[in-house]
């Protein structure tokens, strides 16, 4: 019996630190989409990057963010535990797969054409863009999946958004999908000015988010959370989002989706919460896939 209490409040101990190993073993990725976040001589950068280590120093955490493309980014939050996946576009599909705290921003799904030639002289509807037009967008992003939703017949996915800018003033391609946050910053990247675009279409309003993969402690992600909404609360974030959105409104509400069990359980918006100690007694094997 003396083994098992002094187990228990072995645990117990553990459990009670912040800033424990549950955080330090979060796997942190986000994906090359400036201004939002990039890779600059091999550090990650971007105003959803400066929101993270933001937090990471309210949590004492010191983790390493990696940008990847984000193919891979997503697949690796989809399919290990205990990673973090930012900036997540917030999608009914991803709700199911994904616990998403924020928005952390907003933004808004459009078409873009050339700001030259045929695009100023007619622009084209929206009805003959889906039937004739070809599309240009990141590939495996929320973009893809709209204008797959929505009818487009003639959509090129392509490995980086850069070079949909460059296929799409190359003349490659007509048109080209992508999110009003980060249209200027990929113009001037992909070496033309943001004025060199026009945009044809809005398609639809979209939000950020954090998401955090399955089987990521709650703790953490409750933890997380708390951060989030401290720098909210402080102003910090509204300054951050001004200082890379001059003309753009910060988000000030803050959300928690969890995806429904494996089962059949419905969507839950759910509040900041710790454990009581009836949960701490509860033993979870580790996981030996």
């Amino acid at each position: 019996m003396s083994q098992l209490r002094y187990l228990f409040l072995f645990f117990l101990l553990l459990l009670s630190q912040p800033g424990s190993s549950h955080e330090s073993s979060l796997r942190i990725v986000t994906e090359q989409w400036p201004p939002m976040s990039f890779e600059k001589d091999g550090t990650a950068q971007g105003m959803a990057v400066e929101l993270t280590r933001l937090i990471q120093k309210n949590l004492a955490m010191h983790g390493e963010i990696e940008v990847l493309p984000w193919p891979r980014a997503y697949n690796t939050a989809l399919t290990q535990s205990n990673v973090l996946l930012f900036a997540m576009i917030r999608t009914p599909e991803r709700e199911k797969n994904f616990t998403l705290i924020g928005p952390i921003a907003y933004g808004e799904i459009a078409l873009y054409m050339p700001a030259n030639g045929r695009a100023l002289k007619n622009v084209p509807d929206l009805a003959n863009i889906k039937k004739s037009l070809t599309v240009a967008t990141y590939r495996g992003t929320a973009f893809q999946s709209l204008l797959k939703q929505q009818g487009f017949k003639k959509v090129v996915p392509v490995n980086s958004p850069e070079n949909a800018v460059r296929m799409l003033m190359s003349g490659r391609v007509d048109v080209l999908c992508d999110d009003d946050l980060a249209i200027a910053e990929l113009f001037r990247r992909a070496g033309y000015l943001p004025q060199d675009s026009i945009k044809v279409a809005s398609l639809k309003s979209s939000s950020l988010y954090y998401a955090f993969s399955r089987e990521t402690e709650p703790l953490v992600i409750s933890n997380w959370q708390s951060a989030l909404a401290e720098i909210k609360h402080t102003g910090d974030f509204e300054r951050l989002y001004k200082k890379w959105f001059p003309h753009l409104t910060a988000p000030k509400e803050l959300h928690r989706l969890t995806p429904p069990s494996r089962g059949s359980f419905r969507l839950l918006e759910m509040p900041v919460k710790r454990p009581q100690v009836a949960e701490l007694l509860i033993f979870r094997p580790p996981d030996l896939k």
